[in-house]
């Protein structure tokens, strides 16, 4: 047998191997070694062949690399065409289809010769004399190992081992380096004394081991061995367990233990509420698509298009029940890690058992047990953020795109990839009907549905639970009404706070109502920036060209405020002199939702205050925190930046503030007005999801702006009109693509000289191949033109089809290509 295999060090060359007879199965998607030159290195099987492919010599695979890290079929057809259609490198595509952490490398080693060993050190020089040394003390070490402990360039060290390998007085070795994750094994005890009070009798004089026997044979019920981790309460260890073991007392084993992200918040189990006729109408839409899926292995994409608290999401848990029963997997794609708390209660307490959670929040040994949950098929749905997409799903029939317009689908680094577009054509390998659902959805999917591209199902009212002997009942809530208020009339009025005094007022009758608010500021810290009144020099970052946001001290309002820098991560204190001429007359400008926590515990002081942002939402659980204590009212008013704007379902909540909307509105990109509207419709639907109602007031300068009228009227249809005019008239998406093309250079001119040769490259290209209704816009600095002492300058092409320009484009080294980038910032 023969097979293809993809190695990372080859240049996106796919290579033909022999698999040897002794070798056993083999599946595509394997994760193996094979020889590549003098060197062994991983690479996933791409196909295999019973026909060899000629007389000439085929080099032999070596090894499996970890016998569980196969790749879905479909998942490697993704990759590929991913890697195809977007300019990124095969392997680094491969790559996000393997399990995490398992990848091994074949890293250098030195180590002193015989003649090392003896050779006075004073003979060589200084350079050569250290490492040396080192390793005379060290033994055998890693190049890693050796930069990290002599602190010395690469290339300088590199230079060092190569002179003293010449010289004989180093030997050349290599090391696998380990597996990042394994699986977890833990050991488990079963009792075998017969008679349980001899045995404890026996232990008298050893008080610890009789407790530690005493809490196995109380465990223990119908036979079944008990783990370690359940007998810390009586301070058993390892070496308790093997010195009852030695007695006879104990038969132990290892067992593998699965690292479960969902254990001990597995809610009771839910059943299915009665549908409204909305929803019924929609579930039939779902059902004939699942049909026609089955029957002929395709299906059109569908746009579940419905307001906040509209019963999507019931829609999708039917959706992935049908599934479930007709033998196939879901998966389930949500654009943050707070909106995942929620949802995955109500999947957990729906499909007890079948659910596998994946996202950044989780530690490598969950995710990997849970990514080798879903390969052996012993999870049929997954719920996870933008990563879960390269999830193992060999039986994938369903996937669900909630919130599909937010722009955290999208993988801002290297490799650039949108979630959503990737969710679309992996329904179309898979055969699997695909739902994409908003209240909002972005302007590229409202086109597609106009076209006819993808279908519709619309829910415009909102659906409230009330439950009568013990039964869900649904009912029809109204959607809050929401108060512009313009603040220039408020400044006109001598207002200086940062509350009006119509949001002041609802505030207080909200807090007088025992009910809970929402106010929200895309905006952490303080304040945005600090200038000096006299000369207007305001601070910026010595790495970044952006200013610094002041900060208050977590926990100590009394301590002193720092300057951070949101982008590269530097802090410097708040100056008392400005740094140019010397006054004292400088101050902070803007606000953060530091400064709104302030200033509402000012106003409001029996006002039990919280703050969900970045800055408080660093450790593991603290989402889950943060929104439980919410849940529970020990927070009367929650101050937020977009996290707050997303699914979230918080009852209790009847009014929500927006402080500034035009934040988002000021930058210099064409989605904009898209983004305004929403994070205001998205945030609006916060308040009043019970019976209660709600009120939405929104604070701004430009309340004339269509995207705010649009949203305060909760009317996605006259926003669309306008925004696809707008596009229309520019040319933007979706009346065309764009691909955004960036390099970074520790020099400004370097960067401008090696934009001008790639400008110079795309037009000859374009032209060269006749593609016509395409556009260059720049050369030109990036808005963020300097971060981490980096200048960054960038490219925009605007053409029908980004393949028309990629295929066979050779992007020179050092350029990062982003297709439909979501932001140009």
């Amino acid at each position: 047998m023969a097979l293809n295999a993809y190695l990372p060090d080859n240049s996106d060359a796919i290579l033909t191997y022999v698999v040897p007879p002794t070798f056993g199965p083999l599946a595509v998607g394997a994760l193996v070694w094979a020889p590549l030159g003098a060197r062994r290195v991983q690479g996933i099987v791409l196909e295999l062949s019973d026909q060899r492919p000629g007389d000439f010599a085929i080099r032999e695979i070596l090894d499996r690399a970890d016998p569980e890290a196969i790749a879905a079929p479909q998942q490697l057809a993704m990759a590929r065409w991913f890697s195809r259609t977007q300019a990124v490198r095969l392997w680094d595509a491969l790559e996000l289809t393997l399990p995490p952490g398992v990848q091994q490398e074949i890293e250098r080693t030195w180590r002193p010769s015989p003649s090392g060993l003896t050779i006075d050190l004073g003979t060589l020089d200084e350079r050569d004399r250290a490492v040396l040394f080192h390793l005379r003390r060290s033994g055998e070490q890693t190049e890693t190992e050796l930069r990290l402990d002599l602190r010395g360039s690469d290339a300088d060290l590199r230079r060092t081992y190569t002179g003293l390998h010449e010289q004989g007085l180093i030997v050349l070795g290599s090391h696998i380096t380990r597996p990042n994750v394994a699986p977890k094994r833990e050991w488990s005890a079963r009792p075998t004394v017969p008679d349980a009070a001899l045995a404890l009798a026996e232990l008298a004089r050893a008080p610890r081991l009789a407790a530690v026997l005493q809490a196995v044979i109380e465990q223990a019920t119908d036979g079944e061995a008990v783990l370690l981790p359940e007998l810390r309460d009586v301070g058993a260890t390892p070496a308790h367990l093997r010195s009852l073991a030695l007695r006879g007392m104990l038969e132990l084993e290892q067992v593998e233990v699965r690292r479960d992200p969902l254990i001990g918040r597995i809610p009771p189990l839910e059943h299915p509420p009665d549908l409204t006729l909305e929803q019924e109408r929609g579930w039939r839409v779902i059902v004939a698509a699942q049909d026609a899926a089955a029957r002929t292995g395709r299906a059109q994409p569908i746009l579940l298009h419905g307001v906040t608290g509209s019963g999507k999401t019931e829609l999708y848990l039917r959706a992935i029940g049908r599934t479930m029963r007709a033998g196939g997997q879901a998966l389930v794609l949500v654009p943050e890690i707070a909106l995942t708390t929620q949802l995955v209660r109500r999947f957990a307490a729906r499909f007890p058992n079948q659910l596998a959670v994946l996202h950044s929040e989780l530690g490598m040994g969950e995710r990997y047990d849970e990514w080798r949950r879903l390969r052996r098929g012993d999870a049929r749905v997954v719920v996870g953020s933008r990563s879960a997409i390269w999830s193992p799903l060999a039986d994938l029939k369903l996937i669900i795109v909630d919130e599909e317009h937010e722009g955290s689908f999208k993988h801002e680094a290297t490799p650039f990839y949108h979630a959503r577009d990737l969710a679309l054509r992996l329904g179309e390998l898979a055969g699997a009907v695909t739902i994409l659902g908003s209240a909002t959805p972005s302007i590229e999917t409202a086109y597609a549905v106009q076209v006819g591209k993808m279908d519709v199902i619309e829910l415009h009212e909102r659906v409230g639970r009330r439950v009568v002997n013990g039964v869900a009942r649904a009912e029809s809530i109204p959607l809050p009404p929401v108060r512009v208020v313009d603040l220039r009339v408020e400044l006109k009025a001598g207002v200086r706070s940062i509350f009006s005094r119509p949001l002041q007022s609802a505030i207080h009758r909200t807090l007088e109502a025992h009910e809970q608010t929402i106010l929200f500021l895309n905006r952490r810290g303080m304040a945005s920036f600090v200038m000096c009144r006299d000369c207007g020099e305001t601070i910026h970052c010595p790495r970044c060209a952006i200013s610094l946001a002041v900060h208050g001290t977590e926990g100590d309002s009394s301590a002193p405020a720092t300057l951070r820098c949101h982008y590269c991560g530097h802090v410097d204190w708040v100056p008392r002199n400005c740094p140019t001429c010397f006054s004292t007359r400088i101050r902070d400008f803007g606000v953060g939702t530091q400064r709104v926590v302030e200033e509402v515990k000012a106003l409001f002081p029996s006002a039990r205050v919280m703050r969900w942002d970045r800055d408080v939402t660093g450790r593991k659980g603290s989402h889950e925190a943060l929104l439980d204590r919410f849940l529970r009212h020990e927070a009367d008013i929650m101050v937020g930046t977009q996290m707050v704007a997303k699914g979230l379902d918080l009852p209790l909540v009847t009014l929500v503030g927006v402080i500034t909307a035009d934040t988002a509105l000021n930058l210099p990109d064409f989605r904009s007005g898209e983004r305004t509207f929403q994070l205001l419709a998205q945030v609006a639907g916060r308040a009043g999801r019970r019976t209660a109602g709600g009120t939405v007031i929104v604070q701004t300068y430009t309340p004339e702006h269509y995207a705010i009228q649009a949203a305060a009227g909760h009317d996605y249809r006259q926003f669309y009109r306008e925004e696809i005019a707008f596009r229309r008239s520019t040319h933007y998406p979706p009346f065309s693509r764009l691909i955004r093309f960036v390099t970074q250079s520790a020099s400004n001119k370097t960067a401008e000289r090696v934009a001008g040769e790639l400008d110079n490259q795309i037009r000859a290209t374009l032209e060269a191949r006749k593609i016509k209704d395409w556009a260059i816009i720049g050369p030109a600095p990036a808005f963020l033109q300097k971060l981490r002492d980096r200048f960054r300058w960038h490219i925009l092409v605007r053409l029908p089809d980004p393949a028309q320009l990629l295929d066979g484009f050779g992007v020179p080294r050092g350029w990062t290509v982003d297709v439909d980038p979501v932001s140009l910032l």
